[in-house]
């Protein structure tokens, strides 16, 4: 009776069955695997909250990520050096500098300039305090007086900006020889060290490096750096942490969290399931990881960007705010732009899917009922589909606009000048507003209809012939047998070439961007013409996003709508 009650609590938990063919070295790798996912994992999320979500109490931190990339960037160098957590604040005040080799001397002295902020360079005797071409990292402040050690009293001194942000950034000197430099400087935070370090190009190492003092009673010691050669040296400000490894955390936070979180799941089913199941799994990953990085995250990073001021043309921090850019779409200047650009989608969208539905119709209809000596004017009409529309829109360039159209004017293409040997005048396609969206349109019709006719071809050699039989000797004719007969039973045909061609005509950009650009004026501005505008055009990406999640939500809801009232009204019986 126990051995009984043994059997039957072992059905009722599968997975200690389970664990029974599970080796000894599968769930040591499997803890293995639980110990790095976790480890990675949590990498992965600080650098999200970091860079992407900017979590207020890691902002220091990302502040001087996005302040070291900047200068780097504009200094052409990689991202170097370290940094602290006290803010924009941190770095030193420096006073006065002086070197000296056996051949020559120099000295910068804070005194020399004039008070203001935003500096870029500033020079002394052979000395100099570079900025950067775009970075503006210096400024001259009044402080109160401080006594130097030389005899000196100085009651100003240059702020440099950010605590090892980038290596290139502080003094920098260019000696002939061995010598020293001296440097009178303090921490700018009260309280805090400031550790200073000097730096050899040539050999791209560290020097020598000290703690700069904090500012005391009013005097200052010198920091006296070394050095025993020739070359060009920098003089920078140095923190404890290092930037390009935090750099590369929030660049690559999602790939990271997601790496941690696949060996963390990969890890916890390796001690739950047996090997044979693991084959299985690992075959699927790597589409799932594959459709995560490239699909659903795209989406919610697009949803986070619309709630911050992001520009393609800055490196620095976003900052987030709010529904600022949605206002703008719905209530201020965006809002007549979004209603027109809507308009034009939706003209463009009626007219492509009436031309696919019913042209496609009527030319399945004709094919179908033509032997096949006729094939090759079926695969005629259909391959225009896959030629690519970049190159189609060209073609369609020439044919109703083109200079170099041979007899053709500035506004007539091929077509017109076709049309003007019979006396007609045709339309300024591409150039009127009226009739710059028909244009594409002539475009569109060409490479829709053979596709949608293959569809619908294919349809309707699958319908049976008893039911046009039936109806024949009921004294149905043609028309008849179409509209009760083949109509009906391309219903769902028809809604899957609806919804394919609503979506795509929605989307429709590639045609409008080498045809037209939007223009003339905004008369094919579409949706997608004009989210591309805005991001790449007037970098404005934000509000490019904005726009974007308001089309994701029109699309989906229309998708669903369409789909739910399939689900009534089209018959899928044969």
């Amino acid at each position: 009776m126990k051995r009984k009650e043994t059997n039957y609590s072992r059905e009722l938990n599968p997975l200690s069955n389970r664990a029974r063919f599970i080796s000894p070295r599968q769930k040591a790798v499997g803890r293995v695997l639980i110990i790095l996912g976790v480890l990675i994992t949590l990498v992965g999320l600080f650098g999200w909250l970091a860079g992407d979500l900017q979590l207020k109490p890691l902002q220091p931190l990302a502040d001087q990520v996005y302040r070291a990339r900047e200068i780097a960037q504009s200094a052409g160098v990689p991202i170097s050096g370290t940094l602290d957590l006290h803010g924009e604040d941190s770095g030193v005040h420096l006073y006065y500098a002086e070197y000296q080799t056996q051949e020559q001397s120099g000295v910068l002295n804070a005194e020399d300039f004039e008070i203001g902020s935003g500096r870029k360079t500033l020079k002394g005797e052979g000395i100099q305090l570079p900025g950067t071409k775009d970075y503006e990292n210096l400024v001259v402040e009044e402080t109160s007086p401080v006594q130097l050690e030389n005899g000196l009293t100085m009651s100003r001194s240059v702020k440099l900006k950010g605590a090892g942000t980038a290596r290139y950034q502080s003094l920098k000197l260019t000696s002939d020889g061995a010598g020293t430099l001296t440097v009178y400087a303090s921490s700018s935070l009260v309280g805090k060290d400031c550790r200073m370090a000097l730096y050899s190009v040539r050999a791209g190492q560290k020097v020598a490096e000290v703690k700069a003092p904090v500012m005391g009673e009013g005097k200052l010691a010198p920091i006296v750096f070394t050095f025993d050669k020739a070359d060009t040296y920098f003089l920078t400000t140095e923190g404890s942490l290092p930037i390009a490894p935090l750099s590369f955390i929030m660049n690559g936070a999602i790939i990271i969290l997601i790496i941690g979180l696949t060996l963390l799941f990969n890890g916890i089913m390796l001690l739950i399931q047996k090997w044979e199941d693991m084959k299985d799994l690992f075959c699927v990953e790597p589409a799932l990881i594959f459709f995560l990085l490239f699909v659903y995250y795209p989406v919610i990073d697009m949803v986070r960007i619309s709630f911050t001021d992001m520009s393609i043309l800055t490196t620095g921090r976003q900052q987030f705010v709010g529904l600022a850019n949605y206002n703008w779409l719905f209530n201020q200047s965006g809002a007549k732009y979004f209603w027109e650009s809507l308009r034009v989608t939706a003209t463009y969208m009626f007219w492509e899917v009436t031309i696919t539905l019913v042209g496609g119709m009527l030319l399945a209809l004709l094919f179908n009922r033509l032997s096949r000596a006729f094939n090759f004017m079926r695969a005629a009409v259909f391959v225009p589909k896959y030629i690519a529309v970049s190159t189609s829109a060209v073609v369609f360039m020439w044919i109703l606009y083109s200079p170099a159209a041979a007899g053709a004017s500035q506004t007539e293409g091929i077509l017109n000048y076709a049309l003007s040997l019979f006396g007609i005048q045709g339309p300024r396609w591409l150039i009127d507003a009226d009739t710059a969206l028909t244009g594409v349109l002539v475009l569109t019709s060409w490479r829709v209809v053979g596709y949608a006719m293959m569809i619908y071809l294919s349809a309707m050699q699958g319908i049976p012939q008893d039911y046009y039989e039936a109806a024949r000797i009921d004294g149905a004719d043609g028309v008849h047998q179409f509209r009760y007969i083949t109509v009906p039973l391309l219903a769902p045909t028809t809604l899957f070439l609806f919804v394919t061609t609503f979506i795509a005509s929605m989307k429709v950009f590639q045609s409008i961007d080498v045809m037209t650009g939007g223009g003339p004026g905004r008369a094919t501005n579409v949706m997608v013409q004009w989210i591309y505008n805005l991001t790449f055009k007037d970098f404005r990406t934000a509000r490019g996003a904005a726009v974007s999640v308001i089309f994701f939500v029109i699309l989906l809801v229309c998708t669903v709508a369409t789909m739910k009232y399939s689900r009534k009204s089209v018959n899928y019986d044969a």
